[in-house]
């Protein structure tokens, strides 16, 4: 109703601009330029119209109004990154799997995920926990855009009674080590730790992982089958093409990268 009175009144007002300009050019003493009168008379009715005009034209809104209302139409955190939102919904997805088939299922990402690579159905590798015999999964969307996780298991091919990373007559494969054992376990590693503002880590001869605060040290984990000091060196050419930084140190093997 409101709507309609406003309307109705805003043609009124132009039918009296209108009228006025009009009765202006009819009455115009002879002395004065008609073209110039006529001309301002058509400029009025011109305005008049887009006066009318205008206001019905839809609005735009300006980017900084979009991000402002992300912040105030009750969304209490403020989630304006669709990527981080995108992937928040598929970790949802990825648990709810796993624990309706190991309640205590736990998981983390490999690496850094891509979602240019998962949409365009490239397999994301996740390190699971708690999932009995099974300790990787892969996460990939089929031609349906459903959501597929295979489980998997990655241990050496080797003989049970051989450590992982060594051949039949003893010998240590110091990058089948890395890829099978050591890197899934350092990228989870490294990554909480330079989030928490350390630049290094230490490796001992028994695979213990360890920082030291002060002249004391904490274990953060041990590796299996950690290859013997005499591999060491081709351990640390295998972290440097990794981007780290490795040594040895006092009989340690020391990793850092800042």
């Amino acid at each position: 109703m409101k709507v309609r009175r406003k309307k109705s009144k805003s043609l009124k007002i132009l039918k009296s601009v209108v009228l006025v300009l009009f009765l202006s050019l009819l009455f115009v003493p002879d002395n004065i330029n008609r073209s110039v009168i006529a001309g301002i008379a058509l400029a009025g009715i011109l305005g008049s119209l887009l006066f009318l005009i205008v206001p019905r034209l839809p609005r735009i809104p300006s980017p900084a109004l979009k991000r402002k209302s992300a912040y105030s139409s009750g969304n209490p955190d403020g989630i304006t990154d669709m990527e981080t939102l995108l992937w928040r919904q598929i970790s949802y997805q990825i648990t709810g799997k796993l624990k309706s088939a190991y309640p205590d299922a736990t998981w983390e990402f490999t690496k850094e995920p891509n979602v240019d690579s998962l949409l365009n159905g490239n397999a994301l590798r996740i390190r699971t926990f708690h999932t009995k015999e099974y300790n990787f999964a892969e996460v990939r969307l089929d031609r349906y855009g459903e959501l597929v996780l295979s489980m998997m298991t990655i241990e050496s091919l080797k003989p049970k009674s051989e450590p992982a990373g060594t051949d039949s007559i003893g010998q240590v494969d110091p990058q089948s080590w890395y890829t099978l054992i050591g890197k899934p376990l350092l990228s989870n590693l490294i990554g909480d730790l330079q989030a928490r503002g350390h630049q290094k880590l230490f490796i001992s001869e028994n695979g213990e992982i360890f920082i030291k605060n002060g002249d004391s040290k904490e274990i953060k984990g041990t590796f299996e089958h950690f290859p013997p000091q005499n591999y060491w060196a081709a351990l640390t050419d295998i972290f440097i093409r990794d981007e780290l930084n490795a040594k040895e140190n006092e009989g340690t093997l020391e990793l850092s990268w800042m």
